[in-house]
């Protein structure tokens, strides 16, 4: 299916032009032409629920970076890009802008981890041994420097330990899936430990959330790769709620916001009364402000404080007589 989605802000397209062009390139392949008008995230995934999509397929334009080294335009359709990862029902390849596709030789899959990533090994194991692809199976390390600082030489032995048991996890790993394949290790975090492998020319790996930035391997694999991307919706794809409910969210959001501006004033407020009223705290203080307001305001007169006792005034002077005698 060739779908191409127009902005509802941009001019009509000629789509029959569109479809000539690619005429050459697409010839003896089935292909049914979609033309949709609106955001292009959201048709997209629209239009890959509706039909029951296996893949979507995208070009990234350009090493994406930063949005700061972007035109307006650019950011937009790297926006696009994002959501359909984050949100695809299905696969997503990327594929990075190139003069021509090359041949598929080397498929690294990344294995974060060991019990949530069987299926997305066994998708690249079907890939393949389609493209008669040589497959690898890659796993990160944690770095020894960061777990032992300030000693290299401890630090050097540990690291080696933890690759040799990071590759036995995944000979153990694969010996159990029936797969074979490659067994590489890392070190670092997984985005920086693949961009550092070299000869390859597909990695695929498996979505870990669909938040955006709390995938620390995916976007920053989707920005600075140079080979096609394969991501794996492997979790279990929850819907987003109706419009309804999440108007009644975005209401109980509004109404806490309320109360919570509320008790802060109250709270202003009790410390002001409680400044005015030193030896008393809480809302007992605020109680008196309110009775010493009352008094003023009906003009009565205010209780007198009980005498103290002064050097000049000793304390026979201020009890009451005592009763005679009998």
């Amino acid at each position: 299916m060739l779908l191409h989605v127009v902005s509802p802000e941009t001019a009509p397209l000629d789509f029959g032009r569109v479809q000539r062009e690619l005429a050459p390139l697409l010839e003896g392949v089935a292909v049914t032409p979609l033309l949709r008008r609106g955001p292009p995230a959201r048709e997209i995934l629209a239009v890959a629920r509706d039909e029951q999509a296996d893949m979507i397929l995208m070009t990234r334009h350009g090493r994406w970076t930063s949005s700061s080294e972007l035109g307006f335009s650019r950011f937009l359709l790297h926006s696009v890009l994002c959501r359909v990862m984050l949100d695809a029902p299905c696969m997503v390849w990327i594929e990075p802008q190139a003069d021509a596709p090359q041949e598929i030789g080397h498929v690294l899959c990344a294995v974060g981890s060991l019990f949530l990533d069987h299926d997305t090994i066994a998708r690249a194991q079907g890939l393949a041994a389609i493209t008669g692809a040589q497959l690898i199976l890659f796993r990160n390390a944690v770095s020894a420097a960061i777990a032992i600082p300030g000693q290299s030489e401890r630090a050097e032995e540990w690291q080696r330990e933890v690759l040799a048991a990071t590759l036995a996890d995944l000979e153990t790993l694969g010996a159990s899936r029936g797969v074979a394949a490659q067994m590489r290790a890392g070190v670092g975090n997984m985005a920086d430990a693949v961009l550092r492998e070299t000869g390859m020319d597909l990695i695929m790996l498996r979505r870990t959330s669909r938040d955006w930035g709390k995938d620390e391997t995916l976007l920053p694999l989707a920005r600075a790769t140079n080979v096609p991307l394969l991501v794996c919706p492997c979790e279990p794809v929850v819907a987003r709620p109706p419009l309804p409910l999440r108007r009644r969210s975005r209401l109980a959001s509004a109404v806490l916001a309320v109360l919570s501006l509320l008790l802060g004033l109250w709270l202003v407020h009790n410390m002001f009364a409680a400044a005015r009223h030193p030896d008393m705290c809480g809302t007992h203080a605020y109680g008196c402000a309110v009775e010493e307001s009352l008094k003023h305001a009906t003009g009565a007169r205010p209780k007198e404080p009980p005498p103290l006792v002064t050097p000049d005034k000793p304390l026979r002077a201020i009890l009451p007589p005592a009763a005679p005698s009998q």
